[in-house]
């Protein structure tokens, strides 16, 4: 991270966040199809973690596939299906192989996999704590605002990160999976993220929070955000990239981007189903 990387990301920042919410509130299709964008996105920016040149890279149309008829299901039916959709999936990669004859197909049948597991099931979470047709028992709080709030909290965690860490970060977090990653970066973001939960608990009486328990979220997705960044770093880290992808400049990839939300709405919404 460096101060020169700030005006391509700030300029991606002033076109993305507008869309994030206005889709976010929208919800239905347009939310649906927010979600199933950046999944197909970051599933293919994954399969480069996967050396396809070297004939071990996911097979990404039956990826793409089933990474949609998983988030269907999310959205229509609450994910009813998914353990059959995954058996049907696993079953698929398996049978193509045996036509493919890939010199690596225990790699290309694991990527294919993974591909569903991350990004897509965390992904679909998005459907649910947006509050899909087909969701059986509707979230707290859930629908627009909940979704909102998230961005929010995950928004302020990261930037505090990224400012403190380049203005003051000096103790390296964990070196060997995040070169840039600082402890002053790690715990501004954690304490931008509680400031934030508490705001939000404050401001949107329909998120039912109190001020604890928006302190304890804020915290919770502080972490979880973190996580999900250092768990996409250790990916790239062994693949050998610096990003997945080069969409988004000053951030990289959609996965690059979206790293630290893939680990935090899952969170947010098991948390508040407890």
């Amino acid at each position: 991270m460096s101060w020169s990387e700030l005006p391509l990301r700030s300029l991606v920042a002033l076109f993305g966040i507008p869309l994030l919410l206005i889709c976010s509130i929208a919800g239905g299709v347009f939310f649906f199809c927010l979600v199933a964008v950046l999944t197909l996105l970051s599933l293919w920016e994954l399969a480069r973690l996967f050396a396809p040149e070297k004939g071990a890279g996911p097979i990404r149309i039956v990826g793409s596939t089933g990474a949609v008829a998983l988030l269907l299901d999310a959205w229509l039916w609450g994910g009813v299906h998914w353990g059959w959709l995954l058996l049907a999936g696993t079953g698929l990669i398996l049978v193509v192989e045996v036509f493919r004859h890939d010199p690596q197909p225990v790699t290309v049948i694991g990527g294919t996999a993974t591909s569903w597991l991350y990004p897509t099931i965390p992904f679909a979470h998005f459907l649910w704590l947006r509050g899909a047709p087909g969701i059986i028992g509707p979230v707290p709080g859930g629908g627009a605002w909940l979704v909102v709030a998230l961005w929010l909290l995950v928004w302020s965690s990261d930037t505090a990160a990224y400012f403190i860490g380049v203005a003051w970060g000096r103790h390296r977090l964990l070196p060997s999976v995040s070169p840039n990653k600082t402890w002053e970066g790690t715990v501004g973001g954690l304490l931008a993220a509680a400031v934030t939960g508490a705001v939000l608990a404050a401001l949107i009486s329909e998120l039912e929070w109190g001020l604890p328990k928006g302190v304890f979220i804020g915290l919770l997705i502080g972490v979880a955000a973190v996580l999900g960044d250092l768990a996409e770093s250790r990916l790239k880290r062994g693949a050998g990239v610096k990003d997945v992808g080069k969409l988004l400049p000053g951030h990289g990839g959609v996965l690059d981007r979206f790293d630290s939300t893939l680990f935090s709405v899952p969170m947010l919404y098991y948390v508040l189903m407890a």
